[in-house]
């Protein structure tokens, strides 16, 4: 649990309301966003995109080039961010709808500041658990590479005419006396 505490975030603003920016910027919750940038159009964010990956992505629509319904589907394709749609409330069915099948969160305008902190706090919650869902994948990742190379290594002690307990145990011992990892050793037994 502490990591949630320590735990930064980036957040894009995509809007052209400046009451909305302040807004939203207000909800943010405190020392959780390292970076916070606004863009006012589909297409400068398009652009802030191709820099930088953005943990959280709020677009108000409608935005210069219309609703902002592409755009959110083009975020999502290419994102693993997280995204919140506000959008006035006579659209608001009509795109939570269509959006949530794609895991955007939607909310009507006018604002109630705290369904946008609820929203924002979710999305952070989220991140939270795929960033430890990933952490682990990775550790599960490095240990299968890991028993490959190892196994590797022991089959060919075994060819050399050991048994597989004679090459196991003779790569734990060489890991041991050489202060390596058991891959370091059966990456040099490899490449003899």
């Amino acid at each position: 649990m502490r990591e949630k505490k320590d735990s930064r975030y980036s957040v894009l603003i995509v809007s052209s309301s400046e009451q909305f920016n302040m807004l939203t910027k207000k909800v943010l919750p405190d020392r959780r966003f390292d970076v916070i940038e606004v863009r006012k159009s589909a297409s400068s964010a398009r652009r802030e995109l191709l820099v930088r990956e953005y943990d959280l992505i709020i677009i108000n629509a409608p935005l210069q080039e219309g609703l902002g319904t592409d755009f959110v589907m083009d975020i999502i394709e290419k994102h693993s961010a997280g995204v919140i749609f506000a959008v006035p409330n006579e659209l608001f069915s009509d795109a939570n709808d269509h959006l949530i099948e794609y895991g955007v969160l939607t909310i009507a305008k006018p604002l109630k500041l705290s369904e946008m902190e609820r929203m924002i706090k979710l999305v952070i919650a989220m991140n939270d658990r795929l960033r430890q869902a990933q952490k682990k994948l990775k550790t599960l990742t490095e240990k299968m590479d890991e028993l490959k190379v190892v196994s590797r290594a022991k089959i060919m002690l075994v060819e050399r005419g050991m048994s597989e307990k004679e090459a196991h145990e003779y790569i734990i011992r060489e890991a041991m006396n050489q202060g390596l990892t058991k891959r370091q050793v059966a990456e040099d037994i490899i490449d003899d």
